[in-house]
């Protein structure tokens, strides 16, 4: 599928419920309960207005659909995969999936719609030792059987690990396992401190831990041959700001909005500050009027990249900024550009 770049497309994180049959310890979540959650009815009302929004900015739309664990919904999960599929505003969507409920059915479905690019699962280590501490018992051995279960159906899958002091010299290593389970796709994010994984804090990568990472994933994935290496994150381009898949824009009042199970808009998951409620307030509302958002669109008041050369290609990640400093416009406390070369 066609992917757009930054001003062409406006991505919608969409998680239809907060439940989850999972209880993972660096989760972004630190409630399951998923009170207030859409029904059926409102999910399709909620899809109208962000269908709306996209045809009057002009911009293809590109969702995630998630949880919690969005197979605990599957009515709803596929009736709105369903709605996307025919959309004409919608380029593709992915699905983001613990992927343990996903059962022959689900594959027939999945098989059968035709604006699902991914289906991404997450990975914390190439162990099971090592992802089973983070993500569960017997987690890694479910999330190796729904790969290959996923794969055998011809469907794209890509694999998540969020990167801490405990699996950072892991990469290569993933890099080999997800290539014998023939994944196509390959991404890491940073742990961020919120929800439960508050816990985890003194896991988060220094400075200097956090150059080594980018720079070991930027180094294999451009050798890599077999699994390609997804490296559309800020602080990439402190690594390379020449290649043009190298990198993101913090897409915090940029390009994105995530809605919530009950119709509650972030600027992004991991940014849960509350802008407004779909249903009750409107896109065009919640974009426009958001003294939130103006603030952080003012790259110039962002400490540490108002005067530097690549705020229009990062601008740090918000989310770690905000919950590491409790100010969203602080520096990224991860950004190692003109500090010492330690880690």
């Amino acid at each position: 599928m066609t992917e757009f770049c930054a001003d062409q497309e406006f991505y919608f994180q969409w998680h239809i419920t907060e439940r989850c049959n999972g209880r993972c310890a660096h989760c972004y979540q630190s409630s399951y309960q998923s009170s207030g959650e859409y029904c059926l009815e409102q999910l399709e009302a909620s899809l109208k207005l962000m269908e709306e929004a996209l045809r009057v900015w002009q911009r293809k739309g590109s969702f995630s659909l998630t949880g919690g664990e969005p197979f605990l919904r599957r009515r709803e999960l596929f009736r709105l995969m369903d709605r996307l599929d025919v959309s004409n505003v919608v380029a593709y969507y992915d699905i983001l999936t613990n992927g343990s409920l996903i059962c022959d059915e689900d594959i027939r479905r999945l098989k059968g719609a035709s604006k699902l690019r991914r289906i991404q699962l997450s990975l914390e280590g190439a162990t099971a030792g090592e992802n089973d501490a983070i993500r569960g018992d017997r987690s890694y051995a479910r999330t190796l059987d729904a790969i290959d279960l996923l794969k055998e159906a011809g469907l794209e899958v890509s694999v998540m690990t969020t990167i801490t002091k405990r699996n950072m010299t892991s990469i290569a290593a993933m890099i080999d396992l997800l290539a014998a389970h023939r994944v196509d796709a390959f991404a890491v994010e940073r742990h961020i401190p919120e929800g439960a994984g508050r816990a985890m804090r003194e896991l988060s990568l220094s400075p200097g831990e956090a150059r080594q990472v980018f720079e070991l994933v930027h180094s294999l994935g451009l050798a890599e041959p077999r699994v390609r290496v997804l490296m559309h994150r800020p602080l990439f381009s402190l690594v390379d700001r020449d290649d043009p898949t190298v990198g993101a824009v913090c897409s915090v009042g940029v390009n994105a909005l995530t809605v919530m199970h009950d119709g509650t808009v972030y600027p992004c998951r991991r940014l849960p500050v509350p802008l407004g409620n779909i249903l009750d307030d409107g896109l065009f509302e919640i974009w426009y009027d958001s003294n939130f958002l103006w603030s952080v669109r003012e790259s110039a008041r962002i400490d540490g990249c108002g005067a530097c050369e690549l705020v229009s290609l990062c601008r740090g990640c918000r989310a770690m900024a905000y919950h590491v400093t409790g100010d969203v416009l602080a520096r990224d406390p991860q950004c190692w550009k003109d500090q010492p070369c330690t880690a």
